[in-house]
């Protein structure tokens, strides 16, 4: 993904872009400055590091069922008396055993926490309704602060008020950032409200400068969470559904955005861009073929992030893509036609299960782009609306000054080892997995999740003897936390307190806190940043806890895991750099595979920590089909052959020279995997289409305000000889043939397909290849366009996908016809013939193009132009191969990005012809050899009867940029004209 640069209204949060990022994020230390929003500031308590206890004020140890124990507070008109409550689970929950709502939140390194309710109205005036001051003695149990509310209101919303030092204002207080004028979200929010109930909304103008108004911005108005629903509210009605457990070698993933698919204007739903919206589309994707939607980031975000005018025109900046979380366990609000309707946080997350339910019913599976590398608090510049106001320190990997590290290139790093940030991204995947029933996962630089993390050394503050606050509810936490330290801390204690009177007398100390004494990062002799046990922050790590602890889990046993296996300071561990594949060391000699033909040095070679079960995001095979279509000089002929045979030479081949982390800890991770480790593309979200692919040789980003600057300017694209639209023919009719080529590499090749919302009928963005931030139709699939499908290409695609689609079931498409007589299981697909009885003009499924075991000699041949004659020169611009089955029979692959049009020799098999399934430059619908509405039986009778002699001599013509695929059939008679063509009118 990319990202943007500035942030309206706020400053900036940083900068991402591919190729470049920032270890760490360096900042101007303010020792003195007030914190946002002004007010009084309350002292630091307790700070602790999972790593090792408090020390010096502990809460006493928990009393047998204390849950039950009136905690001291009032009740209000809102709820009864509160109790102590539990420490587990995390979030707000129903007690079972009370009926209570018990919240539960992690804040080691705080002194102090007030739970706050709103409601809706006093969200929207960004105002706290209630607030409950938690006690230190009766409400924290460890690291975790607790409280349970019986009988409270289920219509109110709720935040956290965590008081604790920031390293802004006070010395040696390096990684905190409590900032107790602000009300966080807990990470465990299941919804999130903010008052913007539709996409694009504003938020209310209120006085966010005042220090009695909370929120950032009329873009960042004040969150909270939604409560559980009440006792006795009706379960959703699953009707038995469960994940659909499709074999990985089965899927075809469709790469798509909520709002991206049914905004556009003729997509005919009722609530365009929402989840709704997607279910009364569905049948457009079943009829497609795929069989697994990849969902761009719904986790909630905010999509006025970038909010601001758009240099040298009339159209605003947006967050689109959603690769900036503020709430993981939260479904994007705005995403929800209930949203929109303001039905409640219930009907939110039931309009998503319904989804999930609907496409179960199709044999759709639904995989979740997650974003666990970064969050939307950016760098320290960035807003504090949950993690780093509840635990920086925690939360974040940081450098010892406190500043962080940008592995991500959005301005912070989610410090993804911590032990209690890995339980966090684990309760969270379980979460999804079992309450929404999501099949699998996709993570957004997934190798940032194997980085060492960062830790601290325990603090050991001591509060202040008076504090003053606008708030009665933040005084009395403030008081408790103050007469609990009196009652506890031991007559030896140093002067941790001495200069803390100075230091509230003379203004330095921000009104009030002591000076902390804090042992601080812990940090190796050389004085880097540590996990605690010498390792340094960020090296990555051969046995990472956090991907160890998903692989193994048991609720997680059967979901999709894909890796994004790079991250933006250079850690690859899945396949080579764009420039790899074209220097470095000679490959392996022979073999089914390549044949010796693959050359390249590999910056990782799928070595990402897989633990027998993660897919890999291939980008290898992106830039090999690319480079070989476009008839590139250099090793893409082999490099092609590699890459449809499912990637060996990254998943199975020793480790290049300059690869090193396939040479180091990350050497025990090559092997042990089939072909279905790699997830195999050639456009995604970020860069160009493949329609843009075709038609620019450079990006053309400037709608997006940054001087053409952001995007990647390394796409190995090829416009066919005119930049942007054309009006000539020969340019026109050659993009057409490329796209079908790639599309063909991409459904043929071994290993699991992932196409691009919109690249099936050719959508163009006008060579923006970095469109995160348009609401626009740019990013909107374009129902005219498919619907209309002029050039053929949906209808190409939709039968391409057919011709690899595996078993019916769960997974045939919607008036698939049943099987014919010597068809394997499922032969029908989605290619079913509009008139019933014609099987002999169908595609067949193909067994050989889904493997999960690496193919072997007898089951490949590799052919030039002449059969068992391939040419893996440099300047060789053809490869061909066949593919049989055990059972006989099989496929014959030909690509030819020659600018030469060639006669191809066919190999010969016994008893057996070759029969014509696709040829690329043929004019659509001849494209494709399918009997179905757009080509009637007659046409494709007349057509394949017009190659007989062809066939028959074990040859055939292609043009320039074109490739073949043929189905090997049992030889027959010469056959003599068509039927259809003998019934002409008398000539007498």
């Amino acid at each position: 993904m990319m990202a943007l640069s500035v942030t309206a209204g706020l400053p900036m949060c940083g900068l991402r872009s591919r190729g470049t990022a920032l270890p760490v994020t360096r900042r101007l230390r303010r020792r003195t400055a007030p914190l946002p929003g002004g007010g009084a500031r309350c002292p630091p308590c307790a700070v602790a590091s999972p790593m090792a206890p408090i020390t010096g004020l502990v809460p006493a140890a928990p009393l047998p069922n204390q849950h039950l124990i009136p905690s001291g507070q009032p009740p209000s008109w809102a709820h009864g008396q509160p109790l102590c409550g539990r420490p587990e689970p995390m979030g707000a929950t129903l007690d079972p055993e009370t009926g209570a709502t018990n919240f539960a939140v992690f804040a080691s390194n705080s002194w102090g926490v007030s739970l706050c309710l709103f409601t809706e109205a006093d969200l929207r005036a960004g105002r706290v309704t209630l607030e409950v001051a938690l006690s230190p003695e009766g409400n924290k149990t460890g690291d975790v602060w607790h409280v349970a509310l019986p009988g409270l209101e289920a219509s109110l919303l709720y935040g956290y008020r965590i008081f604790g030092s920031n390293d802004q204002l006070h010395e040696d207080s390096e990684g905190q950032r409590h900032d107790p004028s602000r009300v966080v979200l807990d990470p465990y929010s299941k919804v999130i409200i903010n008052g913007r109930q539709r996409f694009g909304e504003m938020g209310p103008e209120l006085a966010y400068d005042s220090p009695d108004v909370l929120g950032h911005a009329a873009t960042w108005p004040q969150a909270a969470a939604a409560l559980p629903p009440p006792p006795g509210t009706a379960d959703f009605d699953w009707e038995g559904d469960r994940p659909l457990g499709l074999p990985m070698e089965d899927l075809v993933i469709y790469e798509m955005h909520v709002r991206g698919f049914t905004q556009g204007q003729a997509s005919g739903v009722s609530a365009p861009g929402t989840f709704r919206g997607i279910i009364e589309r569905l049948d457009y994707l079943q009829g497609l073929g795929v069989n697994a939607i990849e969902l761009m980031p719904i986790h909630e975000f905010n999509e006025l992030e970038y909010y601001q005018i758009i240099p040298g025109t009339d159209a605003y900046r947006y967050n689109f893509w959603g690769y900036s979380t503020v709430g993981y366990f939260a479904p994007m609000a705005r995403f929800s036609a209930a949203g929109a309707a303001g039905a409640g946080g219930a009907a939110v997350l039931n309009e998503f299960r319904q989804m999930v339910k609907e496409c179960h019913r199709r044999g759709i599976e639904v995989i979740l782009d997650v974003v666990f590398n970064h969050t939307a608090e950016g760098n320290e510049q960035g807003p504090t609306l949950s993690f780093r106001g509840l635990d920086n320190r925690v939360y974040y990997m940081l450098a010892p000054g406190g500043e962080y590290y940008n592995y991500s290139g959005c301005g912070n790093t989610f410090n993804c080892n911590h032990p209690v940030v890995r339980q966090f991204i684990v309760d969270c995947l379980r979460y999804w997995r079992e309450e929404m029933h999501v099949d699998g996962f996709r993570f957004d630089l997934g190798s940032i999740m194997t980085r060492a993390p960062s830790m601290w050394h325990p603090s050991d503050p001591v509060p202040p003897a008076a504090y003053e606050s606008d708030s009665e509810e933040a005084a009395s936490a403030a008081a408790a936390a103050v007469a609990a330290a009196a009652a506890r801390a031991p007559a030896e204690s140093e002067s941790d307190a001495e200069g803390w009177l100075d230091a509230a007398s003379d203004g330095e100390g921000g009104g009030g806190y002591a000076a902390v004494k804090s042992k601080g990062a812990i940090v190796c002799e050389a004085g880097f940043m540590t996990d605690g046990s010498g390792v340094p922050t960020g090296t990555p790590l051969g046995d990472p806890p956090l991907i160890e602890m998903i692989s193994s889990d048991p609720v997680l046993k059967d979901a999709k895991m894909i890796a994004e296996a790079w991250d933006c300071d250079g850690l690859n561990q899945a396949s080579e750099g764009r420039e790899g594949g074209q220097q470095g060391r000679r490959g392996r000699r022979g073999g089914a595979w390549a044949r010796g033909a693959w050359r390249g040095a590999c910056a990782g070679v799928g070595a990402f920590p897989h633990y027998g079960r993660w897919s890999e995001w291939n980008g290898h095979f992106r830039d090999t089909v690319r480079q070989f279509a476009k008839g590139t000089d250099g090793p893409w002929v082999g490099n092609m052959a590699s890459v449809l045979c499912g990637s060996p030479h990254i998943y199975v081949a020793d480790p290049g020279e300059t690869d090193w982390w396939g040479n180091n800890s990350g050497r025990r991770w090559k092997g042990g995997r089939g072909p279905t480790a790699s997830i195999n593309f050639v456009t995604a979200h970020d860069g160009f289409t493949l329609a843009d692919l075709v038609a620019y040789n450079e990006k053309k980003n400037l709608a997006n305000g940054e001087d053409n600057r952001d995007g990647e300017a390394h796409n190995l694209s090829w416009n066919c000889g005119e930049e942007g639209p054309s009006s000539s023919p020969l340019v026109n009719s050659l993009r057409q043939r490329q796209m079908r080529n790639m599309m063909t590499a991409l459904l043929v090749a071994h290993g699991v397909p992932m196409l691009y919302m919109g690249d099936e009928y050719g959508h163009s963005k006008g060579g923006n290849n970095n469109t995160y931030c348009h609401d626009s139709p740019l990013n909107y699939l374009d129902w005219q366009k498919a619907g209309a499908d002029d050039d053929g290409l949906l209808r190409f695609t939709r039968h391409m996908i057919g011709l690899r689609r595996a078993r019916g079931g769960a997974g045939a498409a919607k008036g698939a016809r049943p099987a014919a007589p010597g068809d394997e299981p499922g032969a029908a697909g989605s290619c079913s013939s509009s008139k019933p009885g014609g099987s002999r003009w169908q595609l067949r499924s193909h067994s050989e193009l889904r493997r999960t075991t690496w193919i072997t000699d007898a089951e490949v041949q590799w052919h030039g132009t002449e059969p068992h004659k391939p040419d893996w020169s440099e300047t060789s611009r053809f490869l061909a191969y066949t593919l049989s089955k055990p059972a006989g029979g099989g496929l014959y692959i030909a690509f030819n990005s020659s600018h030469l049009a060639q006669v191809v020799q066919l190999p010969k098999w016994p008893g057996r012809v070759w029969q014509l399934i696709a040829d690329t430059s043929k004019v659509a619908p001849f494209d494709v050899l399918v009997a179905d509405e757009r080509l009637p039986e007659e046409e494709v009778a007349a057509q394949r009867a017009s190659m007989e002699m062809w066939k028959l001599s074990h040859c055939y013509p292609m043009l320039p940029w074109s490739c073949i695929v043929m189905e090997s059939v049992a030889e027959l008679d010469i056959p003599g004209m068509p039927q259809h063509r003998k019934k002409g009118k008398d000539m007498h």
